[in-house]
């Protein structure tokens, strides 16, 4: 299956590796080359915790200052919503729960090992 397949501009897919069709190329599928940071213990992370309104005056406590791989962050948000009874939500690198929940998320973030500022 070729680009624009079925129209004038139909043009084969060329291989980036050895320059040639696709589907006549035996070049192994190339890796990307995303770069996964290692995982950082909690104890060395040192977290902020604020709150933000939005819309229609809703409150948003913010838990930014995360380090580390993706799945780690994923892991403490799933902690913290369950440990606080609350929705969340991820955000690049911060942590976003509904309602204002400063304290409450401090006193999580610490039993999670975190510094919280």
């Amino acid at each position: 299956m070729g680009l624009f397949d079925g129209t004038a501009l139909e043009r084969a897919v060329i291989c980036e590796s050895c320059g040639q069709d696709v589907k006549s190329c035996d070049c192994p599928p190339s890796e990307p080359n995303v770069e996964i940071p290692p995982d950082i213990p909690p104890e060395k992370q040192k977290l902020s915790i604020r709150i933000e309104k939005r819309k229609r005056g809703k409150q948003v406590t913010v838990i930014s200052g995360f380090r580390g791989h993706p799945e780690q962050l994923k892991n403490t948000m799933t902690a913290l919503k369950n440990e606080l009874g609350t929705g969340g939500t991820l955000d690049e690198s911060k942590i976003e729960l509904q309602g204002s929940l400063v304290d409450r998320a401090s006193a999580a973030c610490r039993r999670l090992g975190y510094q919280v500022k």
